[in-house]
């Protein structure tokens, strides 16, 4: 049985190796079909770009342990070790993921900044996710019993109001024809809602987001932990034969970063938990834990015998914006403080999180209130200015995300939290804010895109008014383009697509926040590129340490 697949990337010139991890797990637990052995082919329009590793397998051994081979090899052997894992979101299906990334080493390898970098590597893994509509096929054969039973009845229902819709019309008596009348149209109704019902369950099974987070959580994290310990134990091998200790000493460990797009996002921060060793981190207290526990005592950026956490990219994350305020059970906050450098790109366009996921996230999401719930892919900067200018001690006021600004948000968490306990008020600040590095893409164009906008329609509301956020007009709009005018803009990927986002997710990821200051000549020059394209960026204050000229 073959549990992964694996490409790389061919160009010549490409000096940077790259590879392309996907797990074999099926779309549904009950496929006829393997999807190891299926579509074998690379798809033509990418023959030109990938290329499988089959015909360097050993015998016994699939592409995805030539893969591992490779890429320890590849580390073991560079003077600066650095592995870099782009990791997708949901409604992806195989041809788009790999075309994303077949775009993403060619950015790569592309940029002079990056591909000199002697031991880089860069991994796009890829997780069982479909696309929308894709279920509907067997939406029927699917469908629980009782569900299929209420839908029976809802058809019923309606069919036995139409004797007594025709026989309100014969009927001579008005107070007998009200009533019949009456009767007919409440057995229609009756009928229609539990029709309904059902279709509504169809629909949202149709739009695959609870398909691909069952997928993500029970595939997507457990293979890419496999893949990790599979490099780890590889690279420990070659360390071996060079007559080297099998764990190196901590400042020649083999850097790793992560790119997390939406739901991959959440697929990172799950992976990052489960690999570190929790028993590093001392108990003082049973209340301990989340935000407020104590950091590791030793290596705390450790992952294995080889790797060390180093810098996260998160790209429009599917991810509670309450993660960032609170203290109990955050996933992100004990994911977060193991990186050197973390990174937010977001826009307020995002109408796949603002919409689809919130939605999705209603029946799941534990809160009274519609200003809980809403995404960090949906955090604003509220300025007016376009370009680079570093956090201050008002960094709670410059962020917004749905309704809210982050300090009204945390204010009503604190007094939430006050209440449930009846205690004051605690007058604390949360530290994981600070933590991020923002970019708002919302207004960001290309010179080639004549001015329209990549990731919304470029309205520029801020100018004016730092605090305006689009109408409900405007995400109405942004949502029919994304869904039925071929995402255009692309509200949700659109990242991907422009020419500086690229590249500074890439550089951000590969090279750190130092090293992409001087790729780019300097802050003033980041700063006025930045102006051009309207992105607003707010540095973090750990990194204030860069001095402006890089």
């Amino acid at each position: 049985m073959k549990y992964f697949r694996a490409y790389r990337a061919k160009a010549d010139g490409f000096k940077i190796p790259t590879y392309f991890i996907e797990s074999t797990a099926p779309d549904n637990v009950d496929d006829t079909k393997s999807f190891a052995d299926a579509d074998k082919e690379i798809p033509p329009d990418l023959r030109d770009k990938l290329e499988s590793l089959e015909p360097f397998c050993k015998p016994g051994h699939d592409t995805g342990d030539e893969a591992v081979k490779q890429i320890a090899e590849a580390l073991a052997n560079g003077t600066n070790p650095n592995l870099v894992v782009m990791v997708h979101g949901f409604n992806n299906p195989e041809p788009d993921v790999l075309s994303t990334y077949a775009r993403a080493a060619a950015a790569v390898n592309g940029d002079s900044h990056i591909n000199g970098r002697d031991g880089l590597v860069c991994v796009g893994y890829r997780w069982p996710s479909e696309k929308m509509g894709t279920p509907l096929k067997a939406s029927w054969s699917a469908l629980p019993i009782l569900p299929t039973r209420v839908l029976y009845a809802g058809i019923a229902f309606v069919v036995l109001s139409l004797p007594f819709f025709y026989l309100a019309r014969i009927i001579i008596n008005d107070c007998l024809e009200f009533g019949v009348s009456l009767f007919a149209h409440l057995l229609t109704l009756v009928g229609w809602i539990l029709a309904g019902l059902i279709l509504m369950a169809v629909i949202l099974r149709a739009i695959v987001y609870f398909r691909d987070n069952y997928r993500a959580s029970n595939y997507g994290v457990p293979d890419l932990i496999q893949i990790i310990r599979a490099i780890d134990q590889e690279v420990v091998k070659h360390r071996l034969l060079k007559g080297l200790k099998d764990e190196p000493e901590a400042d020649q460990r083999i850097e790793l970063s992560f790119i997390g797009h939406s739901m991959g996002g959440f697929v990172v921060t799950n992976t990052i938990r489960t690999l570190v060793d929790v028993f590093d981190t001392p108990v003082d207290k049973l209340s301990h834990f989340g935000a407020d526990a104590p950091k590791p005592v030793k290596h705390r950026k450790k992952i294995g015998k080889v790797f060390q956490l180093k810098r996260f990219v998160l790209v429009s994350p599917d991810i509670p914006a309450e993660t960032l305020l609170s203290n109990r059970g955050n996933f992100l906050a004990s994911a977060l403080s193991r990186f050197d450098e973390a990174y937010l790109f977001s826009n307020e366009g995002d109408e796949v999180l603002r919409q689809i996921s919130t939605l999705a996230n209603y029946f799941v999401f534990p809160t009274k209130s519609n200003d809980f719930g809403f995404r960090l892919g949906n955090v604003e900067i509220l300025s007016s200015a376009f370009g680079v200018r570093h956090a201050g001690d008002d960094l709670l006021d410059d962020l917004r995300v749905g309704n809210l600004t982050l300090r009204k948000l945390y204010d009503k968490l604190q007094d939430a939290e006050a209440k449930r306990h009846g205690i004051p008020r605690r007058h604390t600040k949360p530290d994981l804010p600070g933590a991020f590095t923002y970019f708002d893409c919302t207004d960001y164009v290309e010179p080639d895109s004549s001015g329209k906008g990549l990731l919304t329609f470029a309205l520029c509301l801020k100018l004016t008014n730092p605090a305006a956020s689009l109408r409900w007009r405007s995400h109405l709009r942004l949502l029919y383009a994304y869904l039925f005018n071929h995402q255009k803009p692309n509200v949700h990927g659109g990242y991907f697509e422009g020419a500086l986002s690229q590249q500074l997710i890439y550089r951000l990821a590969c090279l750190g926040y130092r090293d992409t200051i001087t790729a780019f000549q300097g802050e003033p020059a980041l700063d006025a590129e930045c102006k051009t394209k309207q992105i607003r960026v707010l540095v973090s204050a750990g990194l204030n340490k860069v001095s402006p000229a890089g």
